[in-house]
């Protein structure tokens, strides 16, 4: 390995250091203790060295979004070859379901967190993967629509609606509030609700029966 790929890598490795510590310091402290300083003192080096990474704190859990969505991305691998569109939309909102309940950590900071939304506006950046899953949704809703004969189906509001649906039961859920839906404040009945308001969802769009 050459010189100048050796410090490319070490730059790297100093770069994911410095996600990885800005994580441990949410889950431990939450979002609004995240500090570059904080950051700096963890990882053992000066804040301005941070700041050759980084413009500031927004641009740190901007990167740190794209890392979840990345993750979510990964997850949702064996979907993309399902033939069914309509099983795919399904499989779509389940797998998002489960990743926001077993990362809630990750979710809220993919889609409750105001500052990596502020790195977007202010930089003129890209919302990557996360765009692009939504932009999968989307197409698959559409190849749906046509798949199950739907007649004046809007693709996109069918996304949003869709989308709009699996974040509200992920928040609940993470909120310990799902549990009152059922009357008698039973956790073990949590899946079974997310799993029925999918189905319902299914077949009010689709007609389809899961």
């Amino acid at each position: 390995m050459g010189l100048a790929e050796r410090k490319e890598r070490d730059k790297q490795e100093l770069r994911d250091l410095i996600l990885l510590k800005a994580k441990e310091i949410i889950i431990r402290d939450g979002q609004d203790k995240l500090s570059i300083r904080k950051i700096a003192t963890e990882i053992e080096y000066s804040p301005a060295t941070i700041y050759l990474y980084f413009q500031d704190k927004d641009e740190i859990l901007y990167q740190m979004m794209q890392k979840g969505f990345e993750l979510l991305a990964n997850e949702m691998q064996e979907i993309f070859k399902e033939a069914s569109a309509v099983k795919r939309v399904f499989h779509i909102g389940k797998a998002y379901v489960d990743f926001g309940m077993n990362h809630p950590d990750w979710y809220d900071l993919m889609f409750n967190s105001e500052a990596p939304m502020k790195h977007i506006e202010r930089c003129r950046a890209e919302w990557g993967h996360g765009i692009a899953i939504f932009e999968f949704l989307v197409a698959t809703c559409d190849e749906a629509c046509k798949e199950q004969q739907v007649d004046h189906c809007d693709a996109r509001l069918t996304a949003l609606q869709l989308w709009s649906t699996v974040h509200g039961l992920v928040s609940l859920k993470n909120t310990q509030r799902l549990c009152v839906i059922g009357g008698d404040f039973d956790h073990n009945q949590e899946e079974a609700i997310i799993h029925k308001t999918l189905e319902n969802l299914m077949k009010t769009i689709f007609h389809y029966n899961i």
